[in-house]
């Protein structure tokens, strides 16, 4: 084994800090991450450059904002013109690693550019069948997730199939991760996806109680695409509380941190801890019954981008970390801590400083990878998301006006809409031609 530290980053998917007794929750969701916190580093201001997994993604592995990168939207709403710029990074973070000498293994199964630089990428079973392989066709995808509800379910019931992905349990993730790392030979990078914690939750085992309320909860929602949407949604869950499918993400979280504590005994065990870097972080976040946005990360909220983020590095002490840092600083972490030198220019900041002390910047930038054309900035105090294009690609509604600024301070679950069409923190995410419409947008919404 070489002298290089071992790395290995953990995506829980649709991971969101409000679940989390790390950062808050009264129930105890992370009782592994939360022993794990206590000799690593815990960064409570910690978010994603989008609300979705393909812009993240990328952003981890290039250090760039997905409007740097190209990858924007989530598949299948994804542009060519988004490809074609993705091709022009010139750093790739398991390439990268690669020609250091690493052995990369991802356990995920997007594929697609992804297994770019991967020695090892385990997609999902080839053993599909054809109705299976039909539905991962992006056009028919489309075409189904479209369909009235009624016309939705009568397909599930008859063809038995779903147009989400099936994923794997987490505890056979795990268990392929570990027996990688017993067959490495030279210093490897290791990236695990979980997507237990993906609604509608289907690797995790829940009866439920048999409780039957959802009729009650459905007629309060008043948009109509949106209330079509999520009846597809509970189609798919087999649940018909909508506490107890608050209770079946809980659970769900709780199955992939006790893997996650898993794979640490492995690793100090096996006496590989001291030579290992760990990080843990969601994607993204995800609504559950907030904002009118019912079990999905569609919108730019809090909660569909602040996420958990701990990092076990070899050599630092347990510590909670102040400051904003986001998955573009995941990169040049990695090689500052490695001591790597690269020239390629990226947009994220080494987070070395910010457990210096130091600051590494004063306002979060992000995308909404479901929608249009909608981003955010977001400082401490305040927060400002401009809606060029606000229709939702999933549920087909509008969860943000065309401005929305909320005063963080006083308001830190982002109710009242407080835009006077001034703001401030305009300058930061678009020109004056933004601005221009702002004024004019003010005018018409109040």
């Amino acid at each position: 084994m070489s002298d290089k530290k071992n790395v290995i980053i953990i995506i829980v998917d649709a991971f969101r800090t409000k679940n989390t007794s790390l950062y808050g929750y009264d129930k105890v969701t992370d009782k592994s991450l939360s022993k794990i916190a206590a000799e690593s580093l815990v960064f409570k201001d910690f978010f994603s450059s989008s609300n979705a997994t393909a812009p993240s993604l990328t952003s981890i592995f290039t250090g760039k904002y997905p409007n740097n990168h190209g990858i924007v939207h989530q598949f299948p709403y994804t542009t060519e013109e988004e490809f074609a710029k993705l091709e022009e990074n010139k750093f790739w973070l398991p390439s990268f690693l690669k020609s250091k000498g690493y052995e990369t293994i991802a356990i995920d199964w997007i594929g697609l550019f992804f297994k770019e630089g991967f020695d090892y990428y385990e997609e999902k079973d080839d053993r599909k069948s054809n109705m299976e392989k039909l539905m991962e066709i992006n056009v028919v995808k489309k075409f189904l997730l479209g369909l009235p509800n009624w016309a939705y379910k009568l397909g599930k019931s008859v063809t038995k199939a779903r147009t989400s992905a099936k994923f794997s349990p987490a505890e056979d993730t795990m268990d392929l991760g570990i027996r990688k790392i017993k067959e490495s030979k030279k210093p490897f990078f290791l990236f695990m996806h979980f997507w237990d914690t993906h609604f509608p939750f289907p690797t995790t085992p829940f009866d439920g109680s048999g409780k039957n309320d959802i009729n009650e909860f459905l007629n309060k929602i008043e948009d109509k695409n949106q209330k079509e949407y999520f009846k597809k949604r509970v189609t798919d869950i087999g649940l018909n509380s909508v506490d107890e499918m608050i209770d079946k993400y809980d659970k769900s979280i709780e199955m992939v941190d006790e893997q996650i504590g898993k794979l640490v005994d492995f690793l100090k065990k096996e006496k590989l801890w001291d030579d290992t870097v760990l990080i843990v972080l969601g994607d993204h976040g995800t609504n559950l019954i907030d904002h009118k946005v019912y079990f999905s990360s569609s919108s730019l909220f809090d909660d569909t981008i602040h996420v958990p983020y701990v990092m076990h590095l070899p050599g630092y002490q347990g510590m909670k970390v102040e400051g904003f840092a986001q998955n573009i600083d995941i990169a040049p972490t990695l090689l500052d801590y490695l001591r790597f030198s690269n020239d390629s220019q990226m947009d994220g900041e080494s987070l070395l400083k910010l457990v210096r002390g130091e600051k590494i910047r004063e306002r979060v930038l992000f995308f909404d990878g479901l929608a249009g054309d909608i981003k955010g900035v977001r400082t401490k105090d305040r927060k400002l998301i401009v809606a060029k294009d606000n229709n939702c690609n999933l549920c087909k509604s509008n969860h943000h006006q065309w401005f929305e600024e909320y005063d963080l301070t006083k308001d830190s679950e982002e109710k009242e809409n407080i835009f006077n069409g001034n703001s401030e923190l305009m300058k930061f995410l678009d020109n004056r031609q933004d601005i221009n419409k702002a004024s004019e947008m003010a005018y018409l919404q109040y």
